[in-house]
Formats: C-alpha cells, sequence, structure tokens
C-alpha cells in the first residue's frame, strides 16, 4: 500500500516505479475528498508514503491528511521523499506525525527529481530535466531493492523541519496567482487543484481561497501557460513530469 501526493507527477511517478505488481497506490487527495482515512494493513505488506518535500518540510496536504489517518497493523512504513535538492530534511518530521497516530516509520529515502517551483526558482530546461529523470530511475530502482530487504534508516530530528512549516504555511499565499489573455477557459487548472482553490467563473479561474498547497500543478499544467505568479514566473520554464503530459 502507498500513499502518494502529486502537484506534477513526480510523487507519483516515483510510487508507480517502487509499486509490486498489483499494489494499491493511493492519491491521499482523492482518499481525503471520499473521507477514506482507515485502512487494514495485511500481514507482511509495507505501508509507503511518496509525497514532494517543501521548504525543507512535509507538504501540507499530506500533514493534513496523517492527522486523520488510522493504519491498523502497520509494521514496516517508509517515506520517499522527493525534491529539487537532492537532500531531504523532512523524515524526521515525518516521523514525529506519523507517531502521532501511533504508526511508526522504519525508513525514509530521498529522490532527486526535476524542480517544479517555478514561482519562486529557475527551473531546468527539457534536457535537463530528462537527464535527472533518467538518473532517478536508477535511485527508484535501488530503492526499491531496499525495500524488498526490510531496510531500516533513523529518520533523524524533527524540530527544525517542524519549524519550517511556518515557511511553508506564509509561502501558501494565492493572492500572487493571475491568469493572461492566453486563457482558453479549459478549466484544467480547476480540476488539477488538489485543495480546490480555484473554481471557474465566466470560464476564467478564479483564486477563491487565500492559501493552497502551492503544489504548482495549475501554473505548469495549464496547457495555454496563462496562469502566472508574480512577476518571476513569466521567463521560467514549465515542467510537468512526462507521464502527466
Amino acid at each position: 500500500m502507498i500513499f502518494y501526493f502529486t502537484g506534477t507527477g513526480n510523487s507519483l511517478a516515483a510510487a508507480r516505479a517502487i509499486a509490486a505488481e498489483g499494489e494499491q497506490i493511493i492519491n491521499i487527495t482523492e482518499a481525503a475528498e471520499k473521507g477514506a482515512y482507515t485502512y487494514e494493513v495485511k500481514k507482511g505488506e509495507s505501508v509507503g508514503f511518496v509525497y514532494p518535500e517543501y521548504c525543507g518540510s512535509v507538504c501540507r496536504p499530506l500533514v493534513d491528511f496523517i492527522a486523520r489517518l488510522t493504519l491498523k497493523n502497520a509494521k514496516y512504513v517508509y517515506a520517499v521523499i522527493t525534491c529539487a535538492g537532492g537532500k531531504a530534511m523532512s523524515a524526521g518530521y515525518l516521523a514525529h506525525l506519523l507517531a502521532e497516530r501511533e504508526i511508526p516509520l522504519s525508513v525514509w529515502f530521498p529522490v532527486l527529481m526535476p524542480n517544479n517551483c517555478l514561482i519562486y526558482f529557475p527551473t531546468q530546461d527539457d534536457d535537463k530535466a530528462a537527464e535527472i529523470l533518467r538518473e532517478s530511475e536508477a535511485q527508484l530502482a535501488q530503492i526499491k531493492a531496499e525495500l524488498g530487504k526490510k531496510a531500516l534508516r533513523d529518520p533523524g530530528k524533527w524540530r527544525k523541519a517542524a519549524f519550517f512549516q511556518n515557511v511553508v504555511k506564509m509561502m501558501g499565499a494565492t493572492k500572487l496567482f493571475r491568469v493572461t489573455d492566453k486563457c482558453t477557459g479549459c478549466g484544467k487548472c480547476a480540476k488539477n487543484c488538489p485543495d480546490k482553490a480555484i473554481q471557474m467563473h465566466g470560464n476564467r479561474p478564479v483564486w477563491v481561497k487565500k492559501r493552497c498547497a502551492k503544489c504548482t500543478a495549475c501554473i505548469n499544467r495549464c496547457p495555454a501557460q496563462a496562469i502566472e505568479h508574480g512577476r518571476g514566473s513569466a521567463q521560467r520554464h514549465r515542467y510537468v513530469h512526462p507521464d502527466l503530459k
């Protein structure tokens, strides 16, 4: 059983890469919409959490999901953390969140993936992204092998990543999002938003919530590249994992 959260496809691809044949892969956004927070773990079954690290901490949708999660009989629990920096910092905080729900975290792995956070940082071009993805495939194959051996790894301290949750919340403001005249009114931004922070009014997207997860699904997956964030995003390359294109 693997739980995942994704904005532009990196963590979904990672979850698929490490999943055993026939293993259940659960989108936490869809699970939360259904109120599905209780799960029975089969004997010998592993439980994975695959998520993108935001600002050195656990992405907020996963924080909210874990706060209501009940896992019965979970014995071997792992995390795969996708990040553009390659050095995940949030494992300790994830372990802390899970411990509050009486769920152990046995091991964690960081995976370097292409950067999608064009709202704050320059992104790589398609060729560089493809190179990073090829390297991540090798990483994920090794991780799958380690999971098969039931590897263990101390998640480390958690307070620093907990502090960074304040930064995550602060950066979640939606007021700098805007739509340009290139908008075709397709509505994909509203459909892809895990927070339901976007509604279509008169065939134009409107951010109806003051804060969101800042997963960048709206700006990166817009087929017309009609969404911008502040002044910095206009000249930056959009990134979507090939599985979602």
